[in-house]
This record gives structure tokens, C-alpha cells and sequence, in this order.
């Protein structure tokens, strides 16, 4: 009877999914669910690693001439390596939209299991497991971030281990080993996701089973400690890919509250969220149970204070379930970030390294989610069946199960709507005239690889090249029709030392480009520009390349490495600097005694520095002055001021800013600003800033600001200059280690620069 029933709710799920996605059920190749940011690179990695790469670990597609390992590309590993065995490529696209759309029917199915083993009839647990399954959290990331969009993924652990208890342990024990094996090669988040539930259901059931720590222990190891060792090992086995960052930023950012667990976000009670001014924090820390949870869970809670004295309370937190929803709720409190989040119990992150691996901890969440939502089914169904008259309580239920409709009805609606929109665009058929022209260019003229500017090349979490939305998505469309890799990248926990080679790519004419001598002597690379304009290195590189396509969307040139890196602009340099025979004091010189400058090279302060001793040492607080300077004794005029960032303490994900005062409305404005991570010249692990402001008669003062997420980490500063942007160019020479450097404006150039 339950496999016919399980049938029966797979079949309705799969009727109201139909409602809402049935374009795209009927025809899930021909659409794309989410066109742009994380979405077309996810379906990219996934495809083009199908379509073209040769094994299983390594990526083909961005971060030319290094590439990529494919785990760090969010692109299915084992999707695609599958669909490639099968020879399924050309249907890639709509496999992954199916298996996402697929994966409501499926968790109804388990949450039904569960709540049938927890002793709730079908009439009862057909429509709440249907309902919570299409109210899960993780319905939102089908707009991107498709290897977490399986919303089945934690009730089938959960089944899982529920049959781990009461059938063959270690039989079904080794079968989680190799159920989060498979969703480790998925996404790794959601692997650590499933090993978390397992985990602390094991220390919980633990804790109340002393007796049996043996035999918990050893499902631990076998569903937790092993499935980690293997993927760990297997990854660190394959991975070419030097200096990864250990330890991502994003541990203190995202993390769930009770606000974006218990207020809605959307539906109709989201009026009194937005009336009412209450913030649920972003998109990505969403756990919303919905309003009949809350109206159940409260329905328990009364009728546990009023029989208090008569319920066996030690007995009922002893049951099954209720150790799962412990475990739930402690994993809600890492959800919480709690008490990790506040600054005096941080040192606890920084003792263990690992905790540091985490990021956007709101996901965790989605664990309370599940659980909390079919305890309060069950518990309420428990004392609906303690009641004389039933009645009323069965009205309250139809009409729980009514709402959970009208909460989850336009979530999925206007998902419905925009993931039907977008036709594949990886489908030739598909392709704009304009774009199907160019690829047609590239396959004939037979080049290495493409640079598309607007460049994008992301995230070694440290630094980062910035593009923009059209621009990836062309990149990522003319890299897969062409069959071409890509110099862009956009990845996670890149390699640092293969960062800073594209960021210095794009430094200033004289500095030398180590990359260009990473590419084989022999690639042809072309350089893509589309509609979007440029910055002005990019405008640089175009400049410096032969033009030899254009239509009307595109144009297309040669990447000439000799243009890009000429010696010829090294040497300008060199020729001012024998010019610059006037000391003009603090070990500067310059053409003459006119050059004016401020130069603070932080040498009293200890610690961790880029020239001298000693290095300006804070602490983010969000809105920094590191230096003020009075200009009303200045002559009218452009200047810059110029400074070294440490990139390896903390994240550099702050704002460098020239702040005015202003003599007229007495007030301040920023007049320019630069994301630090963005820095395009590097040395030793140190980047450049650099900053213009304006003095004039209506201002009265200069403030360089560092701003932020104010999260009290530690950041370094060094040799900050300050000097007239049209002024004599200053020089100084000293050593870093055994090397030579000429400071150029506060550039350090290596001295011996262009004998490669």
C-alpha cells in the first residue's frame, strides 16, 4: 500500500509541478533557467566539460594557459562526466533542468516515507509531504546555483539513516558513504551539508544512548569522516593548481537569524514583512518554514505546557524524531553563526582552520527546514488523535495544507515564468546572427584561445578582475561554440599565484607581464570586444592588437604579446630616472626641487611591511580615515595619492576612498574610490592603489578612507605617497629581499625588468 501511495504523491507533486514549469518539463532542453550571473557559467562549465575535456578532474574552458580543476568550477563533476560516457552532450542542458524540476516529486516521496514511519496516515502525510516539499528553501537556487538545487537531497538522508536504524546498519550506513559521495562530486557545500546532518543526529543519538557510542562512532567514520577523506584525497591527488587560498572569505557573511526562518518572503503574509519594516536578511540565508508550521509548532507548544505534568517529557526528547530535531537545531545555531559571530568569541574561528571553509552559513539551514517542518506535522497529528472531536483540528490542518498553497504558489509562479523565457543559447540554432558570425571566424582563422573584454577573472577570494554581465555571458557562448578556452575565468578558490599573473596582465604600459610568458610561443589569441564599454587597461590591450573582425556586435584582434609587453615603455622610465638628479628629500629625487609630495612610509609602527620596518596595522571598522591633509595651503590643481594594500590578512574586500571636505555647505563628498581586490599591478603579495582628488579654493581637506564590512579583521598599509598628478615624476631605489626596485610615482618596478 505505501509504494502505491508513494506513487500517488510522486504523481501529484509531478501534476503541480507541470502547473507551474510545464514548458519547460515538456521541452527541457530548449531553456535556459537563469541567463546570467552564476547560471550561465554553471551551465557553461558543465557543458563544455561534457562536450570537450578528456578526463574526469580537469577543466578546459577558462584560465588559459592554466585552466582549471573541475570541482572548484560548480559545473557537476559527475553530471557531466555521465552524460559524456552516454553520449548525451547535445541534451546536457535539458538533463540538468530536468533533474533539478524532478527533484520536488522526489523529495515529497521521502518526506512522505518519513512522516509515515513517524506514524502519520496517508490522508495526512500525502498532502504535507507534497506541500513542504514545494515550500523548500532551495527552490531559489535554480536561478543559479543548480548543484544545490536538489531539494531531495537531505529528506533522503534522512530516510537513509532512518533505515540505518531500524534495518542493516552498516549496509545502509556504507550506502549514505556513497549518497554523499555522489552529492560531494555535485557541489562540495552540499556534501558537507548531508555530513553535517549525519554527524550530530550520531552525537546526539549518542549523547542519549551512551551505551552505544561504539557503534555510533562508527557510523560516523564510515558516513562522515569517510566520504570527506575520499573526496579531500581525491582532489588534493588531482589538483595541479599551487596556492590556494585555505580559507575563503564569507564565513561572517550570510548567515541565517530567526527573522529569515519564521518571517515570510514572499506570499501574501510578505505585505506585513515589508509594512511592518522587518529585514530577512538576503536571498542566500532564507530558511522560511512557512506560516501553518509556525501555527502547528504552536498548537504543540500549548498542549506541552498544559499537560506538563502528566506528558513523560524525559521519554518523548528520547524519541527518534526528537533527536533529530535536536541535531537539527544545533546545526540552525551554526546556521545562526552562533556564537561565532559575535567579536569576542571570533579567536575560535581563527584556533580551528577548518571552521574558515564555510561560507554563507545561512545554508545550513535548510536542515531545520525539513525537520522542524514534518515534527510539527506529526506533533500536531499526535494531538489530533488524542482529541474527542476531531473536528476542528482536521479544519485547522486542510487549512494549514491551503496556505502552505498560497505561501509557495507565487515563488514558483514567477520561477515558472522566468525559466521559460530564455531559449538555450548553447544550441546553435539559438545564437544570435552577430555571435554565430564571429564563432564561424574563430573556427577558420583556427586560434589558441579568446580574452573577452570586458574581462572578468574570479575569485581567488584575494583579488579579482571585475567584467560584467553581458560580457560573461558572451565569453562563456563563444568559448563553447568555438570550442576555445578562455583567458576569463570565473571559479571558486582560484590559485593565488595564477591570479596575480592576469591581474598584473592588465598593469600600466611599463610593468612587466610575467603571463605573457606563461602562453606557448606559438597561440594565436584573439581579443573580443563587445557592445560594453571598457576599462581603460582593456582599451590598452585592444589598442595594442591588430583589428581583424568586426560586425555589428563584436570586434575582434590579434593579441600581439610584444606590443602588450614592450620594454620600450620600461625604458621611458629608465630615461626619467636619470633625469631625476635632484633630492628632493625622504630618499626621493626628481628633475628638480619642484616636485611636491607627502610621503609617509609607516616605519614606527612593527609588524608585517612592504618597504621599511614597519606598516600602518588597523582594523576594519567600516568607515577608516588613514590619512587626513589639509589642502587649503595647496596650489589648485589634480593630485594623486598612491599606497601598498596587504593582500593575505583577511579578505581585501574593502573600499579605498578620496574623501573631500567641502569650505561651502560644510559637508563631505567622495570624489573617488577603487575596490582594492580589483588592483591590477602586484608585488610579493602587496597590491597598488592608487586614487585622484581635486584641491580648490571651496576645499578645505583631504581624507583616504578605508571602508568595509567593519568586521574588526586586521589590515596592513604601506608607503603612501602623495604627489601632484601632472607633477615631476619621483624616483627612489632600494632592495625587497635580494631584489632591486626602481619606484616609479610609488610603482616598484623590478630593476632588472624585461631580461626574460
Amino acid at each position: 500500500m505505501n509504494k502505491f501511495t508513494s506513487l500517488l504523491v510522486f504523481a501529484i507533486a509531478f501534476l503541480i509541478l507541470a502547473f507551474f514549469y510545464g514548458d519547460v518539463l515538456a521541452h527541457p532542453n530548449d531553456y535556459l533557467f537563469a541567463p546570467n550571473g552564476d547560471g550561465i557559467k554553471n551551465y557553461y562549465t558543465y557543458l563544455f566539460h561534457a562536450q570537450y575535456d578528456t578526463d574526469f578532474w580537469n577543466f578546459g574552458g577558462m584560465n588559459y594557459p592554466y585552466y582549471e580543476h573541475m570541482v572548484y568550477t560548480d559545473g557537476h563533476p559527475l553530471l557531466s562526466w555521465l552524460i559524456k560516457g552516454f553520449g548525451l552532450q547535445d541534451y546536457g542542458i535539458g538533463i540538468l533542468n530536468f533533474l533539478m524540476l524532478i527533484s520536488f516529486p522526489l523529495c515529497a516521496v521521502f518526506l512522505y516515507k518519513i512522516l509515515v514511519h513517524y506514524g502519520v496516515k496517508n490522508g495526512w502525510a500525502v498532502p504535507a509531504a507534497v506541500a513542504i516539499a514545494f515550500m523548500s528553501p532551495q527552490v531559489f537556487r535554480m536561478t543559479g546555483h543548480f548543484s544545490l538545487a536538489y531539494v531531495f537531497a537531505i529528506p533522503a538522508l534522512w530516510w537513509l539513516i532512518i533505515k540505518c536504524l531500524h534495518g542493516k546498519a552498516f549496509l545502509w550506513s556504507f550506502g549514505i558513504t556513497a549518497y554523499i559521495l555522489i552529492f560531494f562530486f555535485t557541489h562540495p557545500y552540499l556534501g558537507m551539508i548531508l555530513c553535517f546532518f549525519s554527524l550530530f543526529f550520531w552525537l546526539v543519538n549518542t549523547a542519549w544512548n551512551r551505551a552505544e557510542w561504539k557503534k555510533n562512532g562508527l557510523h560516523i567514520f564510515i558516513q562522515v569522516l569517510l566520504p570527506i577523506f575520499i573526496f579531500q584525497g581525491l582532489v588534493a591527488i588531482t589538483d595541479t593548481h599551487e596556492n590556494r587560498v585555505g580559507q575563503p572569505g564569507g564565513f561572517f557573511d550570510y548567515y541565517a537569524s530567526w527573522k529569515s526562518v519564521f518571517v515570510p518572503h514572499d506570499g501574501p503574509l510578505n505585505y506585513l514583512t515589508h509594512t511592518w519594516k522587518i529585514d530577512v536578511g538576503n536571498w542566500e540565508s532564507w530558511n522560511y518554514v512557512g506560516f501553518t508550521t509556525v501555527v502547528f509548532a504552536g498548537f504543540i507548544l500549548v498542549y506541552f505546557i498544559r499537560n506538563r505534568k502528566t506528558l513523560p517529557f524525559k521519554t518523548i526528547v528520547r524519541k527518534e524524531l526528537a533527536v533529530f530535531m535536536l541535531a537539527a537545531y544545533i546545526i540552525l545555531l551554526f546556521a545562526f553563526c552562533f556564537p561565532l559571530k559575535y567579536h569576542f568569541m571570533r579567536w575560535i574561528v581563527e584556533l580551528f582552520g577548518p571552521l574558515k571553509q564555510f561560507r554563507v552559513l545561512g545554508r545550513f539551514g535548510w536542515i531545520f527546514f525539513y525537520v522542524f517542518t514534518v515534527f510539527s506535522v506529526v506533533g500536531f497529528y499526535k494531538i489530533y488523535l488524542r482529541q474527542v472531536n476531531k473536528i476542528p483540528m482536521l479544519l485547522v490542518f486542510m487549512a494549514g495544507i491551503l496556505f502552505y498553497a498560497v505561501e509557495f504558489y507565487p515563488v514558483h509562479k514567477n520561477l515558472g515564468v522566468q525559466m521559460s523565457t530564455v531559449k538555450n543559447p548553447f544550441l546553435k540554432k539559438n545564437l544570435p546572427h552577430e555571435m554565430h558570425e564571429l564563432v564561424t571566424f574563430i573556427e577558420k582563422e583556427k586560434y589558441d584561445a579568446l580574452i573577452v573584454v570586458p574581462f572578468q577573472h574570479m575569485s581567488s577570494e584575494n583579488i579579482m578582475l571585475m567584467g560584467t554581465e553581458q560580457g560573461n555571458y558572451d565569453a562563456f557562448l563563444l568559448s563553447y561554440h568555438s570550442q576555445k578556452p578562455l583567458m576569463n575565468s570565473i571559479s571558486s578558490r582560484m590559485s593565488l599565484t595564477e591570479a596575480i599573473q592576469f591581474n598584473n596582465f592588465f598593469s600600466p604600459e611599463f610593468v612587466e607581464k610575467d603571463l605573457v610568458y606563461e602562453l606557448p610561443d606559438s597561440a594565436r589569441i584573439l581579443v573580443v570586444k563587445n557592445r560594453d564599454g571598457v576599462k581603460s587597461e582593456e582599451l590598452r590591450l585592444i589598442y595594442s592588437s591588430a583589428e581583424v573582425f568586426r560586425n555589428d556586435a563584436f570586434a575582434a584582434f590579434e593579441f600581439n604579446p610584444e606590443n602588450w609587453n614592450s620594454r620600450r615603455y620600461f625604458d621611458d622610465v629608465l630615461l626619467m630616472e636619470q633625469q631625476a638628479s635632484t633630492d628632493v628629500g625622504q630618499g626621493w629625487k626628481s628633475k628638480n626641487d619642484s616636485a611636491w609630495f607627502v610621503y609617509e612610509s609607516f616605519d614606527h609602527e612593527a609588524g608585517e611591511s612592504f618597504g621599511g620596518p614597519g606598516a600602518l596595522h588597523k582594523l576594519k571598522g567600516g568607515y577608516d580615515v588613514v590619512y587626513e591633509l589639509d589642502t587649503r595651503t595647496l596650489d589648485p590643481g589634480m593630485y594623486t595619492v598612491s599606497f601598498w594594500y596587504y593582500l593575505m590578512v583577511d579578505r581585501p574586500d574593502v573600499l579605498a576612498v578620496a574623501e573631500q571636505d567641502s569650505v561651502a555647505d560644510r559637508k563631505s563628498f567622495w570624489y573617488d574610490e577603487f575596490p582594492v581586490s580589483q588592483s591590477t599591478f602586484i608585488v610579493d603579495n602587496w597590491c597598488f592603489v592608487t586614487l585622484e582628488f581635486e584641491v580648490s579654493p571651496l576645499i578645505e581637506k583631504f581624507n583616504l578612507l578605508i571602508t568595509g564590512n567593519g568586521n574588526g579583521e586586521p589590515y596592513y598599509l604601506d608607503e603612501l605617497l602623495i604627489q601632484r598628478s601632472q607633477g615631476n615624476p619621483l624616483f627612489r631605489r632600494t632592495k625587497r629581499g635580494n631584489q632591486e626596485y626602481i619606484i616609479y610615482n610609488n610603482y616598484w618596478l623590478k630593476a632588472d625588468s624585461f631580461r626574460h
